[in-house]
Order: structure tokens, then C-alpha cells, then sequence
């Protein structure tokens, strides 16, 4: 079941306003949530040009990393990782699962790696592999993961009515972006990253590359609720998930997307700043990332660091 309902605190004596949780991290085992969506479309051109290689970039715990290096091994491609910074003599269990699985590992120093497909990595390993490489951009973003995207938000538009309003978190924005672009016309989207008050412009931009028009209605920053920046959590994060897991036992939330953003929406419902009747949550994915914080702080068994 991929639709659930969830139960907030701030909800727990009411009953005027109901909240679904939409859960993309059950579609798919090797790459959860909207890892295989944005793939999609990558991973197929990369197989209609006939590349034996496919890279892309990613840091230390990155959950594109995770699920890029298991849908190439599923496809028969052969992944390389540019990893964000050095790599270390014990690996991180992300980067020591895409080794086992195939994967070459190039470490990059951070000022080239902002460069992306323009850096001087990618310029060495396109000469060392004779350009037989296929390049997808960091987080599967670019025209192609706005696509895939774009079908999995009206995928899930066919499973609801109407009247309901849709949250998605967003880092690049291009899951936002293909859910600003499909049939639903309720949406607030939740910036993941600081400095990103321009995230109206960048979803914009995604849908016109992508020659679609964007129906983002609204937009909702973290602001004061980044707890610490992206990829980290705060004390009050953390308790707030405890709590939420004694009401919905079932349903995990990933540290650095669709908690802060359901950590949001409570506090908005609790402000009673909230107003829609009907909200969907859409879960992107992203569990494998309480790998990256210790056993602690993880409030979720199965997820936790072995």
C-alpha cells in the first residue's frame, strides 16, 4: 500500500484536516523513492548511444550514489562515481557497497567538484575512457530527470482526487520541477538547502528546458527550520521523529528531505497557518542517508549502521 495515512502531534485532537503520506521509498528496493524516476530517462540514452560506462557525481552518503550504482549493475552498465572531496582508507558503507557492486571511485577536491560537468575530472576521465562515457548530472538532475519525474507525479495524480495538496521536498528542484509541471494543481514545495530563496526561478528554469509550463502555486522555505544545514539534523528534529514514530510506527522518514519537511507542515498546523483540508506528503526516498549519522540519533531500527 503506497498510499498511508500519517498522524501528526499538532493533528492528534483534530479532525478537520487529514494528511496522507505517498510512499515512493516502498516503490523500489534498489533505487527508493524519486531515485529511479529522475534514472529513468538518463540510464535509457545511455543505452540508445550504446555507452559502456555511465558517471556521475556524489558525496560520501549520497543516496544517488546508492541507487545510480544499482540500477547501471541492473542494466548491465558499469558505474564511476566522482566522489565529493578525499575517499579515506575505511569507506564510508555507501561508497563501500557501490565498490562491491562494480563501481570505480574517483575522489575530487571540492572546488573542481562544484563544476560539475565542467570540471577537470570529468575532462580526464572522458580522455581515459575514449568518451565512452555517458554523464548523468549530480542528483539525476537535468531535462531527463524532469521527465521521469513528470511521470511519476501524474502517476500518482491518477490514484487521487483532486482536491488534494501535494508537498515535496526539494534540493536541486528537479522533482519539484516535474511535479510543478504535472496535473497537480495544489503544490507547495520545501527547500532542503540554504540560500535557496530563488527556488521559484530554478523550478521555472528546469520546466522550461524541459519545454513544460510550471504550476507551482506555492512556496514554502524552511527558514529557521534547516536544523543545522543540509544533511544535518537537530535535537529538535530528532525528537520530533521519535514522537511521530509512536503514531506512525510504519512509516520512517529520511533525515535531510521529507522529515524537515513534514517538521514544517506541524509547525505550520500548529501556528494554524496550515489550511488545507487534504495534504499529500510525497516520500522521496533518502533512508539509506541515516547511515551518515550515528546509531543514536537514528530512530529507526532497520536504519541503522551495522
Amino acid at each position: 500500500m503506497l498510499l498511508q495515512t500519517i498522524r501528526l502531534p499538532a493533528c492528534q485532537n483534530r479532525q478537520e484536516q487529514s494528511f496522507l503520506i505517498y510512499r515512493g521509498d516502498l516503490e523500489c528496493v534498489t533505487a527508493p523513492g524519486n531515485k529511479q524516476h529522475k534514472l529513468k530517462y538518463h540510464l535509457q540514452q545511455a543505452l540508445l548511444e550504446q555507452k559502456d560506462y555511465v558517471a556521475t557525481f556524489g558525496g560520501p552518503h549520497s543516496n544517488h550514489v546508492a541507487a545510480f550504482v544499482a540500477r547501471c549493475v541492473e542494466l548491465g552498465l558499469k558505474p564511476l562515481i566522482v566522489v565529493r572531496g578525499e575517499t579515506w582508507a575505511t569507506l564510508t558503507p555507501t561508497l563501500s557497497q557501490a565498490v562491491r557492486q562494480g563501481a570505480v571511485l574517483f575522489p575530487s577536491q571540492r572546488s573542481d567538484y562544484r563544476l560539475g560537468l565542467n570540471a577537470e575530472m570529468k575532462l580526464a576521465m572522458d580522455d581515459f575512457y575514449q568518451n565512452n562515457v555517458y554523464w548523468v548530472p549530480e542528483g539525476g538532475g537535468g531535462t531527463f530527470g524532469v521527465l521521469g519525474c513528470l511521470d511519476w507525479a501524474n502517476d500518482i495524480y491518477q490514484q487521487l482526487d483532486d482536491d488534494v495538496h501535494v508537498c515535496v521536498a526539494s534540493g536541486t528542484g528537479t522533482t519539484a520541477a516535474g511535479f510543478a509541471a504535472s496535473r497537480f494543481r495544489s503544490l507547495s514545495v520545501f527547500s532542503a538547502l540554504k540560500g535557496a530563496e530563488d527556488l521559484v526561478g530554478v523550478l521555472n528554469n528546469h520546466c522550461r528546458q524541459a519545454d513544460l509550463s510550471c504550476q507551482a502555486t506555492v512556496l514554502d522555505g524552511y527558514d529557521e527550520s534547516l536544523h543545522g544545514g543540509f544533511g544535518r539534523v537537530s535535537d529538535q528534529l530528532l525528537d520530533f521523529l521519535r514522537v511521530l514514530k509512536t503514531l506512525n510506527p510504519g512509516i520512517p522518514l529520511d533525515p535531510v528531505y521529507t522529515s524537515k519537511m513534514v517538521f514544517k507542515v506541524n509547525q505550520l498546523v500548529e501556528q494554524g497557518l496550515w489550511l488545507h483540508k487534504k495534504t499529500l506528503f510525497i516520500h522521496t526516498g533518502g533512508l539509506q542517508g541515516w547511515q551518515g549519522l550515528t546509531n543514536q540519533q537514528c530512530p529507526y531500527d532497520d536504519y541503522q549502521c551495522t
